[in-house]
């Protein structure tokens, strides 16, 4: 079996735009685990977490927003 070199895992790599990378916040004084597609998160009162601009698309995410218990910071 022929090893494959390091490069040709270069032209896979997945390098995210700087722009899409927010901070998500829980300004509540709840403990929330969130639903998404890649698995459960959980983000507790008060911490916050670095994550893609996609995650608003969720349902979950947006009614959280909308009642301020998630800020974008």
């Amino acid at each position: 079996m022929a090893k494959q070199s390091s490069a040709a895992f270069d032209d896979v790599t997945w390098i995210e735009d700087p722009d899409d990378i927010i901070i998500l916040a829980n300004h509540s004084t709840q403990n929330f685990i969130l639903d998404l597609p890649a698995g459960r998160c959980r983000l507790d009162a008060g911490r916050r977490m670095r994550t893609l601009r996609s995650i608003l698309k969720h349902q979950q995410i947006i009614d959280l927003v909308h009642e301020g218990k998630l800020v974008l910071e």
